[in-house]
């Protein structure tokens, strides 16, 4: 159950009809008589539920030659007349008389206002909840669930009796009453058959959060309520259901909701006025927001709901508040606007915090309904011109739109049922033949949801392998560049667990530390500071459910293989294997034997195929494969030394008759990582290849072999497979970027063993990242493409090599410069559902979008779920009952068409509302693994010596490199054999030598030069005595300096040579001619002339 925020207004007004309880018992008896009577041919016309939101919306249903008739003795117990009836007799009416009869005695009420309460209350309990229930309960309902209605009959009469005395305190005196619309009543007319057109679309789940808003009274200002955009918008006299702009990304759970009034007492002679909670702008905000990360989980939660949180202050409120404060301050001189008056008499009050805080608890309890927290919440937001324009009500309040849709899913899988009942598995009594399963997997499909998230994963998920339908695994990239060390942390690799809800990372691919000559990783601190261990990319994954072996593979160049428990709770390492380079692709083969393939980023025997042996795993021997253009016919390598062919995808064979055959596709690929080092005219070439995993004889592809690839596929029935390459042949269509390419086995008769290619299929699109196909019938299928334009392009092979759809993604969240084909990943993850009716893909907008692509105009379903970075990887389970998706920010999302996952959320939870127990879930962190143990050796292969830092000075003080300063505020400095430790700046020294002596520019920043000359900060001692003046002083002050007058010739010739390094000029003597600049004009002298005294002279010189 999802919930929502509803505002509605102050002037809203409470429809109260002159008509009794009876009176709508009988009008409803009336309704379904008239329904379970009607002939068999209007049903037949009908032929949807007139009850639901499909028959609402005058759906298409309805149109087409009428279905097969049915009996009404075949009607469930629940559709008879008279069983409504005794369930409203027994179970509804008892209470509601009780309290309708204390109307008139406690509450002072005419019998006219007490019976159009009456009716009220019985429109309000029969609403959609109590129809869902009278059916499940096949004419009854439970009695928890009785007992839920009783306690809410006294809390609706307050509500109704106090905005009835409010409207007639604000009118002076009550309107006539007017009736209001037919409330929503158990169907029971009599069931009709499976509506005789495919399935329509369920509608599409709902966000987590809507606002509903009705108009107040006319206000001074108009401006919109200061909400978050997915607020509702304001339309009179109307309600408005509203959608927020995202779908929520963080289901969660809330702690149990404060009660309502819910007392079985007798009320008093004086109605209790409903408690009228007043939120400062912040928390209104606040709540908005939140209330899409609420789900009510435990019953008693949702029996609470709604909860109404904040009530703006009415006029009338307004003008009563004003005139508390007035009596309390003594003022007396009032304008018309209640707001601006009070906002300037707490603006003075609020100089005093003593007086301000008086004046609070002053005016506290003198309006209904309004606390002390109300009454500070809105003098706050008067002072600050923070209150709403308009006032608004919020109601915390489940989601009515995902009831709909709940209820419309259940009432199709019970017209699925029915039919099936009376013609049976064919289907061949309506219009066209359907399959029931399809429609009731379709059904249960559309009720996945997200049940939990986890967060804290090292980098982007980009590979995820069930191990069962409860366990899985997880891979993500790493920051190991040399220039990104010091991003590098755990969590690359975790094991999932749904049943428990855990994510647990595993640190077994991981390298040491390499060490770093250049950047800020190079230094020793960086060195000092950072984990000795180096953390990989986990690239690829894959789960042999054959022999419950679970493989990763990465760049730690090692494939780890695996004994993981079918739970998810934990695993360990059984053997590995080592490869030249990193690994990037690792899949088990479904044939019998149990082979394994793998790639690595090697230019030649790039391919293994491993037969595990079971009883030393890491030892198990392997077959090596290259492509034929790394090699020449002699086995030589042929690739240069800055780019190659690497494998870019590899698949193992599906059907029976393949799953001895690997498929590898090889692309052109930089050593460098600067894609400019490929010749332009190898960078749309690659090759296919095929190797029989037992014998290792090479199987022939011929056609279209020598292309680009960048993704294969094969047919999950079928011995053929799909590949995307890059354009080939003679006749290309304008605009194809990339081809799909069919492939099928040739003849046994041609007595070779190859594949053919038997169709093309034309896509736009630059690059292909994922391909899928499903079957449509026994020869065609649907094929489907997703690639780095954010699109989806789908085709039918029945039909032409052009796509029947493009399904669109939004714009990425991450920014891109330039071409979004080339700097975008685009569309990472595309799935089939049970069903060829729902197809899933996820892109870097960070939406997971549901597709029907049998619909011709409209096969958007809906968007399942948003993430906060763009999407990565995703994957189902077995069953197709779970389904995982991964994304850029290291978040794992798991959904489930199972309820009961949602018990398993856990995770830190924060409060929706001040002072409220209201609670929303957070996402789960991952359970980090214990620190592994040091390395003893470094990259190099040096042993790694663990020193303190004291240990180190010692050292350096112990070996004469440093020496301590006998002034213990300087500390250490060079000593005797400092040139031993080779620590030397060598451009602060003559031509970089460090023996060479130090420039000028860092010789005068030693502190020896500083302290050599007297200007030099230092410390300066007063006499106490003062030394008497000497009378020739001044002249022997002369003296001394004659005798210091630079004489350039008597200098020695180290110090002229010294001078000269330091750039000084020697030649004092030489004459310096100096151009003069000439005397300005005075038009060309700013602001001359500007006043009456400024005058210019020019004097000639001699």
């Amino acid at each position: 159950m999802t919930s929502s925020i509803t505002m509605e207004s102050h002037s809203a007004r409470v429809s109260l009809p002159v008509t009794s309880t009876r009176t709508a018992l009988s009008h409803m008896s009336s309704t379904l008589t008239a329904t379970t009577t009607s002939s068999p041919s209007a049903a037949a016309r009908t032929n949807v539920n007139p009850f639901t939101p499909t028959a609402r919306r005058n759906s298409s249903l309805d149109s087409g030659p009428p279905s097969k008739k049915i009996r009404l003795g075949d009607a469930p117990r629940w559709t008879d007349n008279k069983v409504f009836q005794q369930c409203l007799q027994d179970q509804v009416f008892p209470h509601v008389d009780r309290h309708v009869q204390s109307l008139q005695a406690d509450w002072a009420k005419s019998p006219a206002e007490a019976r159009s309460i009456g009716t009220n209350i019985i429109g309000i309990l029969t609403g959609p909840e109590f129809t869902h229930e009278y059916r499940k309960g096949n004419g009854r309902i439970s009695a928890e669930f009785e007992a839920q209605l009783a306690a809410q009959i006294p809390v609706e009469i307050q509500r109704l009796v106090a905005e009835l005395e409010q409207r007639q305190t604000n009118h002076g005196e009550s309107p006539q009453p007017t009736s209001i619309p037919a409330f929503i009543r158990p169907s029971v007319e009599t069931p009709v058959p499976v509506p005789t057109q495919r399935l329509p679309q369920p509608p599409p789940r709902p966000e987590l959060t809507r606002v509903v808003t009705t108009t107040y009274e006319p206000k001074i200002s108009t401006s919109p309520i200061p909400l978050p955009k997915y607020g509702g918008s304001q339309r009179a006299s109307a309600t408005v259901h509203q959608k927020a702009t995202k779908p929520a990304i963080t289901p969660t759970i809330s702690a149990p909701l404060p009660n309502r009034q819910s007392s079985t007492k007798t009320p008093s002679t004086a109605p209790t006025i409903p408690e009228r909670p007043y939120l400062s702008r912040n928390d209104r905000i606040f709540a908005v927001s939140s209330a899409q990360e609420f789900f009510p989980g435990a019953a008693t939660e949702k029996q609470l709901l709604p909860l109404k949180i904040h009530v703006d202050f009415s006029s009338t409120e307004l003008g009563q508040l004003r005139r508390v404060v007035w009596d309390i301050l003594g003022l007396t001189k009032k304008t018309k606007d209640a707001k601006k008056d009070l906002r300037k008499a707490l603006k003075g009050v609020k100089r005093s915090r003593s007086e301000y805080s008086k004046l609070i608890d002053s005016c506290n309890g003198r309006l209904p309904g309004r606390n002390r927290s109300a009454i500070e919440n809105v003098f706050e937001d008067l002072m600050y011109k923070e209150d709403n324009r308009e006032g608004a009500a919020l109601t915390f309040q489940p989601d009515e739109q995902n009831k709909k849709g709940d209820f419309l899913r259940e009432s199709r899988v019970g017209q699925l049922l029915l039919s099936r009942q009376l013609v049976g598995l064919r289907g061949f009594s309506t219009k066209r033949p359907q399959s029931f399963r399809n429609e009731v997997l379709t059904l249960l499909e559309d009720d996945m949801d997200l049940k939990t998230q986890w967060m804290g994963c090292a980098g982007d998920i980009v590979t995820i392998a069930w191990v069962s339908n409860d366990g899985f695994i997880c891979g993500t990239t790493e920051h190991s560049d040399a220039h990104n060390q010091q991003y590098n942390k755990p969590g690359n690799l975790v094991l999932g667990s749904c049943s428990r809800g855990a994510l647990r990372a595993y640190p077994e691919h991981r390298i040491v530390r390499p060490i770093v000559d250049k950047g800020e990783n190079a230094s020793e601190s960086m060195r000092q500071s950072q984990d000795h261990w180096l953390y990989t990319s986990v690239a690829t994954s894959d789960y042999d459910s054959a022999h419950d072996r679970a493989y990763t593979a990465g760049y730690d160049r090692r494939v780890k293989i695996w004994k993981v428990e079918s739970s998810g709770e934990s695993m360990e390492v059984v053997g590995e294997w080592v490869h030249n380079g990193n690994v990037n692709f690792v899949a088990s083969s479904r044939h019998e034997s149990g082979m394994v393939a793998t790639a690595a980023d090697v230019a030649t025997n790039a391919v293994r195929i491993y037969s595990v042996q079971e009883d030393d795993i890491s030892n198990s021997p392997f077959k090596s494969f290259s492509c034929s253009r790394v090699t020449d016919s002699e086995g030589n390598a042929v690739s240069t030394k800055n780019w190659t062919y690497f494998p870019a995808t590899l698949q193992w064979g599906i059907s029976p008759e393949v799953k001895h055959l690997l498929l590898v596709g090889y692309s052109p690929r930089s050593r460098t990582g600067d894609d400019a080092d490929i010749p332009a005219e190898r960078r749309d070439t690659g090759e296919l290849c095929i190797w029989d995993g037992i014998t290792g004889e090479r199987w022939r592809v011929l056609s279209g072999k020598n292309s680009n690839v960048f993704e294969v596929l094969w047919h999950p029935t079928q011995p053929s497979f799909v590949a995307a390459t890059s354009p080939a042949g003679l006749e290309i269509d304008p605009g194809t970027c990339t081809q799909i390419r069919v492939f099928t086995p040739t003849p046994a008769a041609e007595g070779t063993n190859a594949f053919s290619n038997i169709k093309i299929l034309d896509c736009t699109a630059m690059d292909i990242n994922e391909l899928t196909i499903m079957p449509n019938s026994y020869t065609y299928s649907y094929v489907t493409a997703g690639c780095t334009d954010g699109n989806v392009y789908v085709w039918d092979t029945a039909r032409s090599d052009k796509p029947i759809h493009v399904l669109r993604h939004g714009e990425p969240i991450d920014e891109y410069n330039g071409d979004r084909e080339r700097d975008d990943v685009g569309v990472k993850f595309t799935a089939w559902g049970t069903t060829p009716d729902r197809f899933y893909t996820g892109s870097s907008d960070g939406m997971v979008k549901v597709w029907n692509v049998r619909s011709g105009s409209k096969p958007l379903v809906r968007n399942l779920m948003e993430a906060p970075a763009p999407i990565t990887c995703g994957m189902f389970s077995p069953d197709k009952k779970k389904l995982v998706v991964g994304d850029a920010s290291g978040r794992v999302f798991m959904l489930s068409v199972d309820n009961d996952e949602e018990e398993h959320w856990g995770g830190e939870k924060k409060n929706i509302i001040p002072s409220s127990s209201l609670a929303s879930r957070r996402p789960r962190l991952i359970i980090q693994h214990p620190e592994p143990s040091p390395p003893t050796h470094d990259a190099e292969g040096k042993p790694i010596i663990n020193e303190t830092g004291s240990s180190r000075a010692r050292a350096f003080l112990a070996s004469g490199q440093l020496v301590k300063h006998p002034n213990p505020t300087i500390g250490a400095v060079k000593g005797p054999a400092y040139a031993e430790t080779g620590l030397y700046l060598r451009q602060a020294h003559l031509d970089s030598d460090p023996n060479a002596p130090l420039v000028a520019e860092y010789e005068k920043q030693q502190q020896e030069t500083i302290d050599s000359f007297p200007g030099s900060p230092r410390k300066r001692f007063l006499l106490k005595k003062p030394v008497p003046k000497d009378p020739n002083h001044v002249q022997r002050l002369h003296e001394e300096n004659l005798k210091v007058d630079l004489d350039l010739e008597a200098l020695s010739e180290e110090t002229k040579r010294q001078l000269r390094i330091d750039g000084v000029d020697l030649e004092l003597m030489t004459d310096y001619v100096l151009e003069y600049e000439e005397v300005p004009i005075a038009a060309d002298v700013k602001g001359f002339g500007e006043n009456e005294d400024d005058e210019m002279e020019i004097v000639e010189l001699d």
